[in-house]
């Protein structure tokens, strides 16, 4: 079973959540702060079976919807139904900038379409 923690919840996981993030920094497209991200965003942290597997945020900027995602290695299908499932929340299309290579092939294999150098478009119907 998932559970999904958002800042304000107090048991939120703040400093796992920023070191996960802080590791992954250099691979993100934004080049926000952890306080930063977690202020302005959507922040998602996600669990399964009791243990951490990574984040989720959406932001906007421009009027466009905005995801990004760190995670921890070898999460990578827990973590692809966590993203499926956060995309379902949202009834706008949905943006992503990524040049990392597993990124890519997540928001590929979830639904989104290339429209840009390093841009990626989810469209809700």
């Amino acid at each position: 079973m998932i559970e999904i923690l958002i800042p304000s919840n107090p048991n939120f996981n703040y400093a796992e959540c920023k070191k996960l993030f802080e590791d992954n920094q250099n691979l993100l497209e934004d080049f926000f702060n952890f306080d930063t991200v977690i202020k302005n965003t959507f922040f998602y942290s996600f669990f399964v079976g009791g243990k951490h597997i990574g984040c989720i945020y959406y932001y906007e900027i421009n009027g466009r919807l905005y995801v990004n995602a760190v995670a921890y290695r070898k999460t990578h299908l827990i973590n692809m139904e966590c993203f499926k499932t956060s995309l379902t929340w949202w009834n706008c299309d949905i943006y992503a900038r990524t040049h990392h290579k597993t990124a890519i092939y997540t928001i590929l294999k979830c639904g989104f379409k290339k429209i840009g150098e390093n841009l990626y478009k989810y469209r809700r119907l």
